[in-house]
């Protein structure tokens, strides 16, 4: 089969998605398919004259693309030369690639894709959204606020309208980004304004959120089906960025050590809100379980990470699906839709 593997992009997740993408194209090369990738919004080819993996942004200066380059990327995508690929495997993450508008080119020039649809992806892309719908369906969540701090805005009643609905610690993220890019736990009013900043820099809309002190949690589900939970115990109680990608500062344990009705309850919640979004292939459902164990809904990612310290490949793991065959289970429930 010919697979297109779709790796980089132009959000700051960009050096997590050429990871994901050296994890991909291995499996598939594994699997006896034959891969071409491709960076969606330089239009690079990531394959060199010999067939390797070039994982440009990495191990280089390149500077992540400021603007989303549309006539490259849809030249690229409906361009007579994917004629002849039988599928997509998405390996971007965050921006264009989890926002819905690389699914919905792929859409308009007919091409199957690994992942959720356009529609999904746009929804589940936005917290907020996501957090709405799953309190719709009584799923807990932190209570939460959006806010802006530019655009002609008062910083002033911002921060202090904040100040007066939410208690210190809180939870200060970008509205539509991925990997924690941006997510700070503010834990004194003069934190608050540079946390705000720092997060803006990332989304026009920032998501104060209720902190939250509890266990981390995440479910992961293929086609419907939830994997094994994976608990992360991150080094300072924070799950950042740092945390998340460099080995050694988080420790995991799958399955999650929890009881089974709560295992039971969190699963059930992770699908119902995979349902919700119409979501399709593989997502991953974050949560929090506090000292009460009650547990809340954070987030859903429709493009989770699929490097090394990746949650789901652990998820699949203890579940007895190996890498390799969680990619063909993926490339499968794509080709299905």
């Amino acid at each position: 089969m010919e697979v297109l593997l779709l790796a980089g992009g132009n959000s700051s997740e960009r050096e997590v998605s050429f990871n994901s993408g050296q994890a991909i194209i291995d499996a598939l090369r594994r699997l006896g398919h034959k891969v071409a990738a491709l960076d969606p919004a330089t239009g690079i080819d990531l394959l060199d004259s010999s067939g390797q993996y070039v994982s440009i942004g990495i191990d280089s200066n390149e500077s992540i693309p400021d603007t989303l380059n549309s006539e490259i990327i849809t030249t690229t995508l409906t361009s007579h030369a994917l004629e002849n690929v039988d599928v997509v495997f998405i390996g971007l993450h965050g921006g264009m690639g989890e926002n819905g508008t690389i699914q919905c080119l792929l859409d308009l020039a007919g091409i199957k894709y690994t992942g959720s649809g356009m529609a999904a992806s746009a929804i589940a892309m936005d917290k907020a959204m996501t957090k709405r719908l799953a309190a719709s369906m009584k799923i807990r969540t932190p209570k939460w606020a959006l806010c802006q701090i530019e655009g002609g805005t008062d910083e002033v009643e911002v921060l202090e309208q904040i100040r007066s609905n939410f208690d210190f610690p809180m939870i200060v993220k970008p509205n539509d980004s991925g990997s924690t890019v941006g997510l700070t736990r503010v834990e004194a009013p003069r934190q608050l304004y540079p946390a705000l900043v720092k997060a803006s820099g990332e989304s026009h809309n920032v998501l104060v959120e209720k902190y939250i002190k509890g266990r981390e949690l995440t479910v992961s589900v293929i086609d419907g089906q939830p994997l094994p939970i994976v608990e992360i115990i991150p080094e300072g109680g924070l799950y950042d960025y740092k945390a998340k990608y460099t080995k050694g500062k988080s420790q995991y344990i799958v399955p999650a050590e929890i009881r089974r009705e709560i295992k039971k309850s969190l699963q059930e919640d992770a699908v119902r809100v995979y349902e919700i979004i119409g979501a399709t292939g593989l997502v991953r459902v974050d949560f929090i379980l506090d000292e009460n164990e009650k547990h809340y809904f954070l987030e859903l990612n429709t493009l989770p990470g699929m490097t090394e310290l990746s949650l789901v490949p652990m998820a699949a793991k203890a579940a007895g699906i190996k890498f390799d065959d969680l990619i063909a289970k993926l490339l499968d429930s794509a080709l299905k839709q």
